[in-house]
């Protein structure tokens, strides 16, 4: 049985990669071995529950796992997730207990490590905290890199050296894992990267010319372009520490696009359609709460168009009371509204709408006819020429079944690329996003997965799922279980002739 690398690289997408290819050596010579190109990821296309997904096979109303890190809120840093709901459900420990060896190097948010047949390494979430590794004294005395995410805001001065910072904490990593693959036994191994989706978050305006904040060509026009070669030739000195008898899987938890330059006012739509109550009840003028809220988004968009948005940042971490009109409870009357728009997916187009589930029993209302009544409102919303905002938009039961199906808001959607959800009321639907530049990456549904070399193995067209992973890691290690080989992406097409 060969042995298998995994990769994964958060945030990596397949256009951009397919675009640089000729810059890829040792991407572009594992895909003509083998497969390259795009698999659909969960949704919400966020590191968390897809990294989750990933790990254990199942979509996140089957893990519970829905967290996200809004990286313009305060305490940021302390963000961290219950491990229960994973440890023991993972590919490397399925691995490790059908007595393979594995090597298990900075999964996101599996910290601290536990044992397994072989060493785990991980961080905090954010490189802030220490590393550890398990069984303690794997690592044979090599030094171990930082671990974890990272949730460095760098304003504008500190981007070139946040971007060193980056490319180092990048290399030191790699050479970690392969210094573990030549110096211990191993079946499997799997690191993930997570700097890639931080470069693409903060450096995607200056590559992107489609991206209406492009500076022009600047010192930071091929910080993306480089930072693809980077991660090629880290995977390059995997290749070299794995030797000749190696399946190599580089996957990603998501794409990445721009990040949406205009917001859609979402619960001013509801608010218009009468499923939302605004806590205004006089004359705007003469109320403090929305002169104060007309005075922060005059302010952010005055500072965007200024390119100031540095110091917008710095002024909402100074003055505690601007984040209270961050929230959609500001503007609106929580106890009377019937719907809202949810916090969930953040400013991205993806996301949904809580009902009040108590003000249907009230009013004696419907539950299933206002989930109706409101996904017939997004789906016929259009702009001036007649184009729908939404994309699509569902019940959450019609997108997945688990037991934690409830974490999920009522409704779920998915706008048009360029509009991300804000809770602003009292606007017009759509309003600028007055943080773009500061975070101009944004995720795009769709994650790469390039497989190679597969020699006589084949691709699955209808399994390009990002939860089949899991199967699909399982099957190239030659472990069965219940539904692996049905849903594997990779088949061994030897398996299906017949003996000679």
């Amino acid at each position: 049985m060969r042995k298998v690398v995994v990769v994964g690289l958060d945030g990596l997408d397949w256009l951009v990669v397919s675009s640089l290819m000729d810059r890829m050596p040792v991407a572009s010579s594992l895909a003509s071995k083998g497969w390259a190109g795009e698999i659909e990821a969960i949704f919400p296309p966020d590191s968390i529950p897809s990294w989750i997904s990933i790990f254990t096979g199942l979509d996140p109303s089957m893990h519970g796992i829905l967290e996200s890190v809004d990286y313009f809120k305060k305490g940021a840093k302390q963000f961290s997730v219950d491990t229960g709901a994973f440890k023991g459900r993972t590919f490397w420990d399925a691995a490790s207990n059908a007595g393979k060896k594995v090597i298990v190097v900075n999964p996101l948010l599996a910290f601290p490590p536990w044992e397994v047949d072989g060493v785990m390494a991980s961080g905090p979430v954010f490189i802030s905290g220490s590393t550890t590794v398990a069984p303690e004294g794997a690592a044979g005395g090599l030094e171990v890199p930082p671990l974890g995410g990272i949730v460095d805001f760098p304003e504008k001065k500190e981007l070139a050296a946040f971007c060193e910072k980056t490319k180092t904490e990048t290399l030191a990593i790699t050479e970690f894992t392969a210094r573990l693959m030549e110096t211990k036994e191993w079946d499997l191994t799997f690191l993930t990267l997570l700097t890639t989706d931080r470069i693409f978050h903060f450096f995607w305006r200056f590559f992107d010319r489609e991206d209406p904040t492009w500076p022009g060509e600047g010192e930071f026009s091929d910080v993306i372009p480089d930072f693809h070669e980077l991660i090629d030739r880290c995977v390059g000195r995997l290749v070299e520490a794995a030797g000749d008898d190696a399946i190599f899987l580089l996957i990603s938890d998501h794409g990445h696009a721009m990040r949406p330059p205009l917001l859609f006012n979402l619960n001013q739509l509801l608010l218009d359609a009468g499923f939302l109550e605004s806590r205004i009840k006089g004359p705007r003028l003469f109320s403090p709460r929305y002169l104060l809220d007309r005075t922060k988004n005059a302010v952010l968009e005055t500072l965007h168009r200024l390119d100031l948005e540095d110091l917008a940042y710095r002024f909402a971490h100074i003055f505690p009371w601007t984040r209270k009109l961050k929230k959609s409870d500001f503007m609106t009357e929580p106890t009377a509204n019937l719907a809202t728009a949810s916090s969930f997916g953040g400013t991205n187009p993806f996301g949904g709408v809580e009902i009040s589930q108590e003000r249907c029993r009230t009013d004696s209302l419907d539950y299933e006819e206002v989930r109706s009544r409101i996904i017939d409102l997004l789906l016929d919303t259009k702009d001036d020429d007649g184009v729908p905002y939404f994309l699509w938009a569902k019940r959450r039961e019609e997108v997945y079944e688990g037991e934690y199906i409830e974490r999920y808001p009522d409704i779920l959607y998915e706008l048009r690329p360029e509009f991300g959800t804000s809770w602003s009321v009292h606007l017009p639907l759509v309003t600028i996003n007055p943080r773009h530049r500061k975070i101009s990456g944004g995720h795009r549904k769709n994650s790469v997965f390039i497989a190679g070399p597969l020699d006589d193995m084949s691709i699955r067209e209808e399994n390009l799922l990002s939860l089949n992973l899991y199967d699909t890691i399982l099957s190239l290690l030659g472990i069965d279980g219940e539904n692996t080989a049905l849903r594997s992406i990779i088949t061994d097409d030897r398996s299906s002739r017949p003996s000679p």
